[in-house]
């Protein structure tokens, strides 16, 4: 499976090169620095009382729920614990609450990605587009060994370039 996800991270790492290279439009949603915000503050939260990778898998996956919900991050801001209480946010974080890849797949599948991608986005930046991807691409293939199957061909795709894209600008 290593040999699967060095493979994929070197054709993501291609891809967003040339991908961080174009210049796009203006993106709708929160800006990059409330989303980093956002899921940093919630990663120490939340690992309080789990796993540093269950609390972000939580907090990349609250965060979509949130921006998705609250368009405009100062009406986010605003969530109080009674509204988080309700029985519809009670739904959306019980859904949030864990992935379908182990911590292992997860853990391999970031850190492949990060020691590729650092040289042409920084640390940061690939600490933040590797685990926004690893996300998405769990949400997508719930399965680490479909997850490996993913080809260059794949990433021409509007999807694919559109879910790069949404990382990058993360």
């Amino acid at each position: 499976m290593k040999k699967q996800y060095i493979l994929l991270t070197a054709l993501f790492c291609f891809f967003t090169s040339i991908l961080y290279g174009q210049t796009g439009g203006e993106k709708k949603g929160w800006p990059s620095n409330e989303r980093h915000t956002f899921i940093t503050e919630c990663i120490v939260t939340a690992k309080k009382n789990m796993g540093s990778d269950s609390a972000r898998f939580y907090c990349y996956c609250m965060q979509e729920k949130m921006e998705a919900k609250y368009p405009d991050f100062a009406d986010a801001s605003k969530i109080t614990s009674k509204d988080l209480a309700s029985a519809e946010w009670l739904k959306e974080i019980k859904s949030c609450l864990g992935g379908t890849w182990k911590k292992s797949e997860r853990e391999e599948f970031v850190t492949s990605c990060f020691n590729s991608a650092k040289a042409s986005l920084g640390e940061t930046n690939a600490k933040n587009y590797c685990e926004c991807m690893a996300f998405k691409i769990e949400k997508i293939y719930p399965n680490a060994d479909d997850a490996a199957k993913i080809t260059a061909e794949d990433f021409k795709t509007d999807s694919w370039q559109k879910l790069i894209k949404g990382c990058l600008d993360f």
